[in-house]
């Protein structure tokens, strides 16, 4: 089922299953990569795991995650609906434990505000305490899969290589430019320790994506091969790598929720030289 919120700049489409956004137009424009041969996908909600993991272990068990988790793969239920705001539920259910083996609820809140979304994921527990990773990865509209990303502070964050390797800390960071070529290189950019400015991406046509959050973790990409979007992606967690314990509740970046529950947010803003 497709979800349509809307205000005076904003046009946002989400669909049940998976959750995720599906058309982000911006004053009449769409703005939100709308699949195709270089990524099917237009955005994915990442939860519990990130990446394309390894077995992972939980009490002495092993556990086969699909990539990015179970979020993108389960049907969701409207919880909440008005004009300009949504909330949709995912409740732990058979096929979820068979790669996530806690019973958990999770909600995803889209809500506009002028020329802003805002995307809020809160995870609880049903019982105790869950380890978890949650995350975003919109893809936005950028032609020839080129922006100029822009850090609002100075940064000084560590580079974790996807796929394993030496960790490095990047001096003085403040701007590159993603493109075919970068990407073909580094597949995917994994900066983490940022400081909690935003993060700018301008593209080529004269649109600046601005994208504001507390995430440990911030992901750049898109296919080397082709495509004309870029992904900024905030997450609450990391690629799953070979060098990381396999033991879920050691990884670096885990997160913990009881019945209480935890949020976490971030907001992206478009702008139109």
């Amino acid at each position: 089922m497709i979800y349509i919120i809307k205000n005076k700049y904003i046009t946002l489409s989400v669909n049940s299953e998976g959750g995720s956004m599906t058309s982000l137009n911006y004053l009449g424009e769409e703005r939100l990569w709308q699949g195709g041969e270089y990524w099917k996908s237009q955005d994915v909600v990442i939860f519990p795991i990130i990446g394309h993991a390894g077995e992972y272990e939980v009490d002495g068990k092993t556990y086969t995650p699909k990539s990015h988790g179970v979020a993108r793969y389960s049907e969701f239920a409207l919880s909440d609906i008005a004009e300009d705001s949504l909330t949709l539920a995912l409740s732990s259910n058979a096929v979820t434990r068979q790669t996530y083996p806690f019973d958990f609820d999770f909600t995803i809140t889209y809500a506009l505000k002028k020329n802003s979304v805002k995307v809020t994921y809160t995870v609880s527990a049903k019982e105790g305490e869950i380890p978890f990773y949650v995350g975003g990865h919109p893809g936005m509209v950028a032609p020839g899969g080129t922006a100029v990303i822009e850090f609002e502070n100075k940064e000084n964050p560590t580079l974790y290589p996807v796929g394993g390797g030496e960790k490095k800390v990047l001096s003085d960071f403040k701007r590159f430019v993603a493109n075919k070529e970068f990407f073909a290189e580094c597949k995917t950019l994994q900066l983490a320790n940022l400081s909690g400015g935003k993060v700018y991406a301008t593209t080529l046509d004269g649109y600046t994506y601005t994208y504001k959050s507390d995430c440990p973790v911030y992901a750049f990409w898109s296919n080397e091969e082709g495509g004309d979007y870029i992904c900024v992606e905030p997450w609450w967690g990391i690629n799953d790598s070979p060098d990381f314990d396999k033991e879920l509740i050691k990884k670096p970046f885990i997160n913990f929720a009881d019945e209480k529950g935890k949020s976490f947010s971030y907001t992206l803003t478009i702008e139109k030289d």
